[in-house]
């Protein structure tokens, strides 16, 4: 499937309005296609082998409805936290097709989950974790991130697999390694996980391929298959620019299939937790563009999202990359005379712009701005700075590539004032 066009998200702007889905409080608002996401779980399912578990990764989006929706479609969720866990619990998932990753596991969260959720996958951190289950068997299906010492092409902070990242069991530590997984019996797979949003995938297969190594040689060492499951992680790159083809997930299993067969002849059953594939390109906002500021030699847009729901691109101006397109009253898209343009947020601090001095047509007081690829890590990461409210969630289907959107309808309302005063009340 295509990505979303402007002339699709136009149509489906216009069909919010006139199906009275959107009034006049709501001065931004994020759409979801939940056809995309469908489209990029069948894509995994068709470049992994069947029996690989697709977690997809619940910190990248975790509204209620999407993660329903991807239980509907019999995938996995990997959570980051605890509270996680429950979100995929309240989303219908078994406990064999939850993984939980942490590098901060408690011995108090681990006793609780230990008598909750039975048969859940969880991946250990390190050896020192590792201790803190019963050498008599956990009730878990057991995994061991390694940190295989090989460093991604991705930006720095997004980079956790070099020899100063807090993730992960070193892999110098191999003997010890393999005496541990060679002392428990619930301890079935190694995980790995490099970065994200990388450009060159040899590293993160040269991780991989480092990882499967480690399998072999405990398996060998055991005299019969202890690891039988890899967790290959995320971190998989979503190209949002209009001028670079993206690297697609066909060809990087395929290069995995050249450079580790035995990961695609039965050997293992594999995992993914990719979410920001899934998630990133199915998603769009809008926000109303409240005022056209002067500033000089262009022009600054005062709008509704900012670094609430864009926090990595504000505090990290550059390195996450958003396409924007201006409507006019009726929802057209708007052309005509070019300015020199920087998008600013709500909140009160003066790094809140989400992009800075591109070209946009002029814009005016009463237009909306149409803001692409906010799927993942962009609500996910809501903040409270300000306390904007949350805004409305609006979901729809396009069936077969369909222009039309289908089954649109509100997948979370907007947050009202008393949720926001009840969240610093620490009500409920």
């Amino acid at each position: 499937m295509e990505l979303i066009t402007r002339e699709q998200m136009c149509r489906a702007w216009q069909e919010a309005v006139s199906g009275g889905l959107i009034d006049a409080e709501d001065v931004a608002v994020v759409f979801m296609n939940f056809s995309i996401i469908e489209d990029r779980i069948r894509r995994l399912r068709a470049a992994f082998p069947v029996s690989t578990l697709h977690a997809v990764a619940i910190k990248t989006n975790p509204l209620a409805a999407v993660l329903k929706f991807l239980a509907e479609l019999g995938v996995g969720l990997e959570a980051a936290s605890v509270p996680e866990v429950h979100l995929a619990r309240n989303a219908g998932l078994r406990n064999e097709r939850i993984i939980l990753d942490s590098p901060a596991k408690t011995q108090r969260e681990i006793q609780m989950l230990m008598g909750h959720y039975p048969g859940m996958r969880v991946n250990a951190d390190s050896l020192a974790e590792l201790d803190r289950y019963p050498a008599h068997g956990s009730g878990f299906s057991l995994g061991l991130r390694i940190n295989p010492l090989v460093v991604s092409d991705t930006v720095g902070y997004m980079n956790v697999g070099g020899p100063s990242s807090k993730f992960g069991e070193p892999i110098r530590n191999r003997g010890r390694i393999i005496d541990a997984c060679l002392a428990r019996n619930d301890l079935d797979c190694l995980h790995v996980h490099i970065g994200s949003q990388f450009a060159d995938a040899r590293p993160t297969i040269q991780a991989v391929a480092a990882v499967l190594d480690l399998a072999e040689e405990v398996n060998a060492q055991s005299g019969h298959q202890r690891i039988r499951w890899l967790d290959l992680g995320g971190g998989f790159p979503v190209n949002t620019l209009p001028d670079r083809s993206p690297l697609r997930i066909e060809d990087y299993a395929s290069a995995l299939r050249d450079n580790c067969p035995r990961l695609f002849d039965g050997t293992y059953r594999l995992i993914t937790e990719y979410g920001r594939y899934v998630h990133a390109n199915a998603c769009w906002a809008v926000s109303d563009v409240e005022y056209v500021k002067p500033a000089g030699d262009q022009v600054n847009l005062i709008v509704h999202l900012g670094a609430d729901m864009f926090l990595r691109e504000c505090y990290n101006p550059g390195d996450w990359h958003h396409e924007m397109f201006l409507l006019d009253r009726e929802g057209v898209q708007k052309n005509g005379q070019l300015a020199t343009t920087s998008v600013a947020g709500p909140l009160c601090f003066g790094g809140d712009f989400i992009r800075t001095t591109f070209s946009l047509p002029k814009a005016e007081s009463g237009d909306r701005i149409v803001i692409q690829d906010v799927g993942a890590n962009t609500f996910s990461l809501w903040s409270r700075h300000c306390s904007r409210p949350f805004p409305k969630v609006i979901s729809y289907e396009t069936p077969d590539g369909s222009s039309a959107p289908r089954h649109m309808r509100v997948a979370r309302p907007r947050e009202d004032l008393d949720s926001i005063v009840n969240f610093w009340n620490g009500a409920t």
